[in-house]
């Protein structure tokens, strides 16, 4: 009886605590120099790759607006609450994804480390793997 009381029991503390976890603040996971990947194998200008950045980000409902040559500032915008900005490197054989900024995403640091709410790291992991699939059709 007592083993199914305390089973139970941690049954009922893992479900609770989980939601409330799976929103502390995590160490930010940027994507440097990720390989530009086409189907057909061939090198794409540095036009082209912006283009395909462009198309994926607009895939996910990113806004990105041109910096110097070469960089573009990707902002994505969730429920009129959250912002995130990442800053987009490229050239025409790789792409890096940087966090630059973000409004009510919990950022901060813990042990030096820069952390934030892990929904940030989800965000720009699908706006990679857009990237991704339009470098793809290349």
């Amino acid at each position: 009886m007592k083993s199914k009381f305390f089973a139970g029991l941690i049954f009922a503390l893992v479900f609770a605590a989980g939601p409330a976890s799976a929103r502390w603040p995590m160490p930010i996971v940027n994507h440097p120099d990720v390989p530009v990947v086409t189907t057909s194998g061939n090198a794409p200008s540095a036009a082209r790759v912006k283009e395909a950045i462009l198309a994926g980000a607009a895939a996910k409902n990113w806004t990105v607006a041109q910096q110097a040559d070469g960089n573009l500032q990707a902002t994505l915008k969730v429920r009129g609450k959250h912002t995130v900005i990442v800053l987009i490197t490229y050239t025409p054989v790789k792409y890096s994804l940087a966090y630059q900024d973000s409004i009510d995403m919990n950022y901060g640091q813990r042990n030096g480390e820069p952390v934030i709410h892990p929904f940030y790291n989800n965000w720009v992991a699908e706006l990679k793997e857009s990237i991704r699939g339009e470098l793809l059709k290349i």
